[in-house]
Order: C-alpha cells, then structure tokens, then sequence
C-alpha cells in the first residue's frame, strides 16, 4: 500500500472525503496488522478436483525464464527468488513481482504437470521469506491458479494441499476491503474457488455473500464495470466464467441461485464488451488498459459460449446501449469513435482512473487512427504521472492543469463532474467543470455523420475572462503521419480543417504509444493551440 505525503493536507483531504466508512476503517487496521504468515494445518484436508478451462494463460515461462511485462527473469541454476524485483540497477517494481507470484504460467498451454509441481514447490520452500507475494491481491490469484492447475491435471498431493489451504485461511483473514473495487472482487472469486475445492462451507458462504454484493455494487446497469477500464472488465469476465464453470460442475454448494446470478452478471458484462470492442477486435485503451494483459474479447466470447450455453445465444441477440459507464460507441460503415462522458471512476475507488474527460478514440477503415496512448507502467513516478495526466489524452488542457487531481500513481484528488447535454444517435455534446478552478468549464460536441466528423470545443468562462487559452492534442497511431501544409491537415485517411476565435496554432510532435507495459513506441500527435471555441471537421479522403 502507497504512503500518503503527509506534506499535503489539502490535496490528502480532497482524496480521503470520498472514501467509505468500511474503507477508513479497514484502511486503519490493514496499518495496524502485522506481515501476513502461513499457518499450515496439521494434516492435509480433503481436496475434490474441480471442472476448470482448458490451459489458455500467455506464455510467462519457458526453458527456466520468466516473462512479465516485457521484462525477464532466469534463475538459473540458483533457487527461484519470488520476492525478485531488481535487475542490476533497474527496478522492475511491485507489479513485476506480483506477477511472478500470481502463478498464471501453471496454465499456460504446454506446461508439463512435472514443471508445474516443481515451481509449487519452490515456491513452498520459500514461503516464510514471501514479502509482496502474501499480500491478498496475489494470495487470490494465486489461488485460483493452483486450483485449476491440481484439478486440470489430477494431482493430488498432501504439502501442496496443506499449503492451498493455509493461503485461502490467509485470505479470509484480509480480505481488501480497504481497497475495494476488483482486488475485492478477485478476493472472492478465489475464496468460492478455494471453497469447493475443500467443501468449506464458512469459506462458500462467505465468498457468495462477497461475490454477489460486490458484483451488484461494481457492475453498472450498462454492464461496464465500474473503475471503467476495458482491460480489467475482460480480467474479471474470464475470471467470473472460470468461477462459474466449476459451480455448475458441482452438485456440493447446492446454490443454483448464485449461479443464476452470476450467469445474468456475465451476459451483461458480455454485451457491453461487445458494444465497446473495436470490429478489428481492440479495445479503447482508456484509464489503466493496456495491451496483451487480458484476453481478448474473441477469447472471451469463445469462453462463454462453452460456460453458458444457451442463455450465451440469448446475450449475444441483446443490445445493449451504454449508459452508466459513461462511454458511448458511434458506427458509421467506414469509421468508429468512442467518446468518454462520464466520471473517471468510482468515487470511492478511483485507483485506475486517468484524468482523461472528453477524451476519444477513433477507428477508421478497421484500423485505430486516434488513440489512447495507454500505460507502460504502475510505477509511481514521473513517466506515471505523465500517461494518467490530461495532456496525455485526446481532449482539451488549459495552463497545463489536469482535469481531475491524479497523483501518487493510484489516488485522484478533486474529480471533473460531468453533464452529458445532447445524446442522440449522431450527436454527443457534454462539460465537464474539472477546470472550475481556473474560471472555466470545456464543453465538447461529437456530431456524426457518414463520411465526416465535427468536433467542437467551447471553453466557458465562468469569471469575465478574455481569450481562454486551450490546447487540444490528438494522438495518433504510430503507423499513421500527418502532413501539415498551409491550407489544409492531412492525418492517414483523413483531412481536417481546424478553426478558432484567433488564428489556431498547430504542431505536430512525437510521444511514447504504450504497446503493454515497459516497451513504447514511437507515434505522433497533433496540437491544436486555440482560444475561446475550436472547431474542427474531418473528412473522410476516398
């Protein structure tokens, strides 16, 4: 858990006055606990395999390396270090680590049931000098891995079990309810799973009355989830499937309500993946997404197809239209635009947000062409701080202030309210007073048609200023180029024209596009420096 700066009342009061009541004070006592431990029974319980998908982890280990987020690990012939963070003088960080202590390489395709045991043993071996790795984050990932690995290929062994069992014990003693949002959720999908695997029935009960007030607080009515990232929608969804593949495979928990439950929650997480995924299969990068994190959304329609049958054909005939998560989808036959209006995050729980309001992502002819720069890394820092900031999104910055306060790589401060004014099939207009501090509110419209998108940008003064000074980037693809000349834009497969109170400003200069974590790739991006309105229109060139 990050320190807070104790240095900044003010901007620490603006974070913590969102929090919940359950939050602060599980907040206190997470401080006041001591290093989690293992306390392993006596005896190796009872364990029942359990029905679990076919192997279908990335490749993260191979011929003794380990590969997280672009960066890798080989041993060699020295015992595994599982608190591994450092490389010389490069500090891979605690995502890394907790990676390496998740154990989704046990599923991987290929993984010989031999190197699956001897990791866990290593593991085991280990555990007493664990440091990141028995936080409840991990511990719930972690679970779930040794669970479908055991069940997949039938072993069945007394340390390994006593083991398993001292981690779900450890995890029903901490769960995050500090935290929140999908480290709680991941709590207890791992809680159910341990559960049935050792027909616990305080463990079931528990994990169901989580599992179900959790997904009913978290999942909005438009099936977004709610900390609005598209790459942790798609890793709770595979979870979720994987945690209902073993529930109807057991007759012991006799809950088919939870089933019931859980099946409604998947079709609707299911049908806004959908709505929101790209035709080429991508998904809007937007808050703390990233690329070959998650699988896909082909992947997953291909997993709930298996899982849920018949009510799967049912999901896949409803539309769903994006409300609550605060993003719309428009489709023409040649372009695609995905528009962000909505809040950053949950207010209690905005770790992943991006102060990203009236931002967009735009596809044509099935090829991403405005982008979401992504995110290379969780390490807090300046280059953190840079990919969650305003002036990293395709929307508009004043005096370089962000739109909503993100700082300390997961907190928020003061948030950009949203009103969504005009929401019509072809045409979006909303403000956000994120910039109410500077005397101004930004309104952006979306006006959609066939061959040609309008974008306007107002900045109302709310004090008597003159000549309010906005600048509005467009980042672009990396494959795509622009061409300035004196009369006209030319970005790929469009042309635009740009137009403002004064004689607009436009540069063009290059950025870091985040193709996953720790490897970026150089793009260009469009500024636009304006006063007062800004309108610019994109033509669609044949």
């Amino acid at each position: 858990m990050a320190p807070i700066d104790l240095r900044k009342p003010g901007l620490i009061w603006r974070t913590v006055r969102y929090l919940t009541v359950r939050q602060l004070v599980f907040q206190v006592l997470t401080r006041l606990r001591s290093r989690p431990r293992l306390r392993l029974p006596r005896t190796a319980p009872a364990a029942y395999f359990l029905k679990v998908p076919d192997a279908e982890k990335p490749i993260s280990w191979q011929t003794g390396t380990f590969l997280f987020l672009n960066q890798s690990y080989s041993p060699g012939s020295q015992p595994i270090n599982w608190n591994y963070r450092h490389a010389g003088a490069m500090d891979y960080g605690k995502l890394w680590t907790y990676n390496l202590n998740y154990f989704d390489f046990l599923n991987q395709p290929g993984m010989s049931p031999v190197s699956g045991v001897r990791l866990i043993h290593d593991f085991i071996r280990q555990s007493d000098a664990l440091q990141d790795g028995l936080e409840a984050y991990p511990t719930s990932l972690r679970i779930i891995n040794w669970v479908e690995f055991l069940s997949r290929n039938r072993i069945q062994q007394a340390m390994i079990d006593r083991h398993l069992f001292a981690q779900v014990t450890l995890l029903r003693h901490r769960l995050e309810y500090a935290i929140g949002g999908n480290h709680l959720l991941e709590n207890g999908y791992a809680l159910l799973l341990g559960a049935l695997y050792f027909r616990h029935q305080r463990w079931f009960r528990l994990g169901a009355r989580l599992v179900r007030s959790e997904m009913n607080r978290q999942i909005l009515t438009d099936g977004g989830h709610d900390e609005r990232s598209p790459m942790y929608h798609q890793l709770l969804l595979d979870r979720l499937l994987t945690v209902l593949l073993a529930l109807q495979h057991d007759t012991w928990h006799k809950d088919a309500m939870l089933v019931h439950d859980l099946s409604d929650k998947a079709c609707q997480m299911l049908r806004w993946l959908t709505v929101v995924t790209f035709r080429n299969g991508d998904i809007p990068l937007v808050n703390d997404s990233v690329l070959g994190v998650a699988p896909t959304t082909a992947q997953l329609l291909a997993k709930a197809e298996r899982v849920l049958g018949n009510r799967f054909g049912l999901t896949r005939a409803m539309v769903t239209r994006l409300q609550d998560s605060g993003y719309r989808m428009f489709r023409t036959d040649r372009y695609e635009l995905f528009a962000d209006v909505g809040p950053v995050g949950p207010d209690h729980q905005p770790g992943h947000a991006h102060a990203d309001t009236l931002s967009f992502v735009l596809h044509v002819d099935n090829l991403p062409l405005v982008v979401d720069k992504g995110v290379s890394t969780y390490q807090i820092g300046p280059r953190r701080d840079r990919e969650r900031s305003t002036a990293a999104h395709n929307t508009v910055c004043i005096d370089s202030v962000n739109s909503s306060e993100v700082w300390s790589g997961f907190r928020v401060g003061l948030r950009a309210r949203v009103i969504v004014l005009t929401d019509t099939p072809t045409k979006l207009t909303a403000r956000h007073d994120g910039y109410r501090r500077l005397g101004v509110i930004h309104e952006r419209t979306w006006a959609v048609e066939p061959n040609r998108l309008l974008l306007t940008d107002r900045l109302i003064g709310i004090w008597n200023h003159k000549n309010r000074v906005g600048t509005a980037r467009f980042y672009l693809h990396p494959d795509v180029r622009v061409q300035l000349s004196d009369d006209r834009i030319l970005v790929g497969p469009l042309q635009l024209s740009v137009s403002s109170e004064t004689q607009p400003v436009v540069s063009v200069i290059n950025y870091g596009f985040a193709e996953g974590f720790n490897r970026l790739r150089t793009g260009q991006c469009l500024e636009v420096l304006f006063t007062d309105y800004l309108d610019t229109t994109m033509w669609l060139i044949e």
